[in-house]
């Protein structure tokens, strides 16, 4: 039997779920947040596990061979020299995309329509027009990151007659909801042609602090700026200076550096910014649909593992002969 450790919210029917994904499976599911004593007992057996267990914890799995997160972030372990090169990773890319596009969408015409603002006004009385909107209508988005997520907020642009622009590595394949795609090279061309940009991607060497004072003063005047990719993209004393000399129209982050944002943040005290507290992708306990979506992809990928078959959402990087780990 190939032992499954489970470190991750799961009720009776994910169970379920994963369970009749193979009878060459057995499982045993331990409450992520348990004792150290327990969690190094559990995962000494586990060949596989279903969760996001921390990289200390991985140095007490010698049977280790492949990792299965139930989220789609997977820095914490690419960005670590102490992740070990013969575990497989797989994340459950393709779980988000719809959700967090929404968040995006919700997020523009927050600012486009001054919602925030006229919500401040409604506290206290104030029948006040608020004066000049934007229209999406023809506007360009600049979409860096053209995943799942970054498509799904394509898709849902194209309802606003937008011109989509996506940021990706392979430019060959464009998918639906984009009229261009460029490559992270062409980053500073692009910029002072966009209306709106959407940062979608994960932290690496190559996306750390991307966004810069520099990268913000390319962007077009009253232009606007959402960020859902990580906080480590962005110099967050850059944003403030942009938001505050009203170069930017606005801006929207869902992610933050530290997290969660201290109190006496500057962040905080901007009319011109909305902070959410890193939800626009969050599943158990906020989504079903996706919570659904997350399982569907752990068990279909334990199946192929079980059956020695090609897995799903591997991370680049993390691929090894996979072939030779699995049965």
């Amino acid at each position: 039997m190939i032992n499954v450790l489970v470190l991750s919210p799961c009720n009776e029917i994910y169970k379920n779920k994963l369970a009749s994904s193979s009878d060459k499976l057995s499982f045993e599911y331990v409450n992520p947040e348990a004792s150290p004593e327990i969690l190094k007992t559990a995962v000494q057996k586990a060949e596989i596990i279903v969760g996001e267990p921390d990289i200390d914890l991985i140095k007490h799995a010698p049977n280790l061979k492949f990792i299965q997160l139930t989220m789609a972030g997977t820095d914490k372990y690419t960005l670590s020299d102490d992740y070990p090169k013969n575990v497989i990773l797989a994340n459950a890319s393709g779980a988000f995309g719809g959700v967090i596009s929404q968040y995006v969408i919700g997020a523009i015409l927050n600012i486009c329509h001054k919602f925030n603002l006229y919500r401040d006004q409604q506290k206290i009385g104030l029948w006040k027009d608020l004066g000049l909107e934007i229209n999406l209508s023809g506007k360009r988005v600049l979409i860096i990151g053209a995943g799942n997520i970054g498509s799904s907020v394509a898709k849902k642009l194209s309802v606003f007659d937008t011109f989509n622009v996506g940021i990706r590595r392979n430019i060959n394949d464009i998918p639906n909801g984009f009229n261009e795609m460029h490559t992270l090279d062409g980053l500073n061309d692009q910029l002072p042609l966009a209306d709106v940009v959407v940062a979608c991607i994960p932290n690496s060497d190559y996306t750390y602090h991307l966004f810069d004072k520099e990268k913000f003063l390319l962007m077009k005047k009253d232009s606007i700026f959402v960020n859902v990719g990580r906080g480590s993209l962005v110099v967050q004393e850059d944003l403030i200076d942009v938001l505050q000399s009203g170069h930017l129209s606005g801006a929207a982050i869902d992610v933050t550096v530290p997290e969660p944002l201290p109190s006496d943040s500057p962040l905080w005290k901007l009319d011109n910014l909305i902070i959410t507290p890193h939800i626009s992708g969050k599943s158990f306990g906020h989504s079903q649909e996706i919570t659904d979506k997350i399982f569907d992809i752990c068990a279909e990928n334990l199946k192929n593992y079980a059956e020695g078959k090609d897995l799903i959402n591997i991370i680049e990087n993390k691929q090894i002969t996979a072939l030779s780990l699995m049965r």
